[in-house]
């Protein structure tokens, strides 16, 4: 299995266990990017529908690993008002991933079923699938290196990778800088082999914090359905103390999250 993470550096990304289809020269640099222990990151979220309406949603991302070099995600949302207080937990695992949401109006946590993995995640243009593979916490069948590129005038890896049964992809496709080891554009496909998103990242939005590049900032365009999302990192912070309290499940509803700040 492969552990392609989209960008590998959205910072949080977990575990990298990379299938033999991945020349050793891929794998190392995408390591590079990759937290030892914890993260945590300040996110805002600006979406625009078909109407060229705005909406801007913001929240926290925390990341921890934990027995075995799995890991587990929480996304905390809190603004605006209708979303305030609603959490996300992904807990990483061998054959599929476990994941919580928790909405104040509903009053418990509920667990996301594979069927709803393409479902939108609070109306942005990322899936809870799409959040997984940002995380670096999915796992692919296979994996090809095609030739390089240029993109952005810049040196790029190409690899072309399959999604397990289940997903809302029939294929991926990764142009990753050479430099910096994040992909400057990725490609996912659907049933027909229709590009239906695409996720681009500008060279000079890419940054270094704790000895890893990151994105400032990235775009999540639906080509089908004529929308777009635009995640800008505002605040991330690297190998900070944070409580296992906030990846458990009976928790969830009730655990204090601490704020990031400016």
């Amino acid at each position: 299995m492969i552990r392609l993470c989209l960008p590998p550096c959205l910072l949080l990304a977990a575990n990298l266990s990379v299938a033999a289809e991945i020349p050793a020269e891929i794998e190392s640099c995408m390591k590079q990017n990759l937290p030892q222990s914890t993260s945590a990151q300040s996110i805002e979220l600006r979406v625009v529908d078909r109407s060229h309406y705005e909406q801007v949603l913001e929240a926290d991302i925390f990341l921890k690993r934990f027995a075995e070099d799995q890991a587990r995600v929480m996304m905390y949302f809190h603004e605006p008002v209708d979303v305030r207080g609603a959490r996300f937990l992904i807990i990483e695992k061998q054959a599929q991933n476990d994941m919580y949401i928790f909405m104040p109006g509903l009053f418990k946590v509920r667990r996301i079923t594979s069927k709803k993995i393409s479902s939108s995640i609070m109306g942005t243009d990322f899936s809870y699938e799409d959040f997984e593979r940002i995380q670096g916490i999915l796992s692919d069948i296979s994996a090809e290196r095609l030739p390089d590129e240029q993109l952005a005038g810049r040196p790029v890896y190409v690899l072309a990778s399959s999604p397990e049964e289940g997903s809302g992809y029939t294929r991926v496709s990764s142009y990753i800088d050479k430099q910096t080891c994040i992909p400057l554009k990725t490609e996912l496909y659907e049933r027909g082999d229709h590009l239906r998103k695409q996720m681009t990242i500008e060279p000079g939005n890419i940054k270094q914090a704790g000895g890893i590049w990151y994105p400032t900032e990235l775009l999540m365009q639906d080509l089908r359905d004529k929308t777009k999302t635009t995640l800008v990192v505002k605040n991330i912070r690297i190998g900070t103390e944070i409580d296992n309290a906030l990846f458990e499940p009976e928790q969830l509803k009730k655990v204090d999250v601490p704020s990031l700040g400016p």
